[in-house]
């Protein structure tokens, strides 16, 4: 029973990996060929999000928490953010080192997180987080939303109301790299000082 109770969850993120795919879909069918709907491409987009809201709060709630659901989610949002930023870059849409930034976080992320957890072995959590860091990646999830409904509907100055976005969001990343690794260095020596005593 419990392996069921724990599958509801990760079947939510399996499906939101399924609905990146038919978002990508509709990305490309309204901006490259034109055809698209775009009621399709925002219902797919927010499906997206709920999803990613919900598969959380359901684990939680049913005490359905595991490592390997947190490293589904995870995955189910590097390969929505990564392919559908890779759509919008090719459509020119994004420029291409905002992906960059994203992934470079994404690795300090999943770095800093694994130092963080061995000087924490109480922890059961598969990533740390931190605050600023939840909504620089909350940003990362709704950047494509946000870029298509400017297309669409072609909202005045939104190349530079994007751009302006993406340079405040790169600003935010970066103060929370900046904290996560001076959080590494600050248990590094503070485990080196119990070391000397």
């Amino acid at each position: 029973m419990k392996n069921i109770i724990r599958f509801i969850p990760n079947s939510i993120t399996i499906t939101r990996i399924i609905m990146t795919f038919i978002f990508l879909y509709f990305i490309v069918e309204q901006f490259a060929y034109g055809r698209g709907n775009f009621i399709n491409l925002i219902v797919m987009f927010l499906a997206i999000c709920f999803s990613d809201l919900l598969d959380g709060k359901i684990a939680r709630g049913m005490g359905a928490v595991s490592i390997i659901g947190a490293k589904l989610d995870v995955f189910a949002d590097l390969l929505y953010i990564i392919l559908s930023y890779t759509a919008l870059i090719i459509l020119k849409m994004l420029p291409l080192w905002f992906l960059v930034f994203v992934c470079l976080k994404f690795l300090e992320f999943v770095i800093t997180s694994k130092f963080i957890k061995s000087y924490n072995r109480e922890s059961n959590k598969a990533f740390v987080f931190d605050k600023i860091g939840r909504l620089v990646s909350a940003t990362f999830f709704i950047i494509p939303g946000i870029v298509c409904i400017y297309k669409c509907f072609a909202v005045d100055n939104s190349v530079y109301l994007i751009n302006c976005l993406l340079y405040i969001i790169f600003a935010a990343g970066i103060y929370s790299s900046y904290l996560r690794i001076k959080s590494c260095f600050m248990l590094l020596s503070l485990n080196n000082s119990k070391c000397e005593n």
